[in-house]
């Protein structure tokens, strides 16, 4: 769907052994703001956090990534530029690969 003001974009992301992730961004027109969603995951296809809590996998159940310290869900409140949603997510990706491998999320 089409939101005013918001831009919008999914990715296809490998993770470092070529599983594959689908991702959501979320950004205001100036890229001052964005916020990024999990759509899929190789682990779980149809549970974007494969069943782990927020905590453990730095996703809610909906898909939402936590990019950091003062994630917002909320777009006009992310700390966020587009170009560090993008990047981010798509390292979260092997983090979350990592974690789902060792029970450990790596340190960011």
């Amino acid at each position: 769907t089409v939101e005013p003001g918001v831009i919008s974009m999914t990715e296809d992301v490998n993770d470092s052994d070529g599983r594959l992730y689908r991702l959501k961004i979320r950004s205001t027109p100036n890229g001052k703001q964005a916020v990024a969603w999990c759509l899929s995951n190789p682990w779980d296809p149809r549970r974007p956090n494969a069943g782990r809590s927020y905590w453990d996998g730095h996703v809610e159940s909906d898909g939402f990534i936590c990019l950091g310290n003062g994630s917002e869900r909320r777009l006009v409140a992310s700390p966020f530029t587009l170009k560090f949603a993008v990047l981010r997510a798509r390292y979260w990706c092997t983090g979350f690969s990592a974690f789902m491998e060792t029970g450990v999320f790596p340190d960011l």
